[in-house]
């Protein structure tokens, strides 16, 4: 069983869809359009520090640590790419949740 890809899919990209769905049709278009950019410079640069890391030797992966899917791209699992992508907009989609949820909370007062 691929627990690593499963553990990041329900920690990362299930609750950053379920958040996001609520919270980014609320934003303006040019915030929108600002997250978009940070989660794509965001992934260009975690996608590099990948392939560095790789290549210095800092990590290595197995199928006899941890099962993997067996898809790679290149010398790494997809799995790195779904921990990589998923962490940022998971901590976007709640801090844009809890910014809504203050705002709602405050002009309650």
């Amino acid at each position: 069983m691929p627990v690593y890809f499963i553990t990041y899919v329900v920690l990362f990209w299930l609750p950053a869809l379920f958040l996001g769905i609520f919270v980014f049709k609320a934003l303006s278009p040019s915030l929108k359009r600002s997250i978009l950019a940070t989660l794509f410079l965001i992934a260009l640069i975690t996608t590099v520090m990948e392939y560095v890391y790789l290549w210095f030797d800092v990590w290595t992966f197995s199928q006899k640590t941890d099962k993997l899917l067996g898809v790679w791209l290149g010398p790494a699992p997809i799995e790195e790419f779904v921990f990589w992508f998923g962490g940022p907009l998971f901590c976007l989609a709640v801090y844009f949740t809890y910014k809504r949820l203050f705002e709602i909370l405050h002009a309650g007062r």
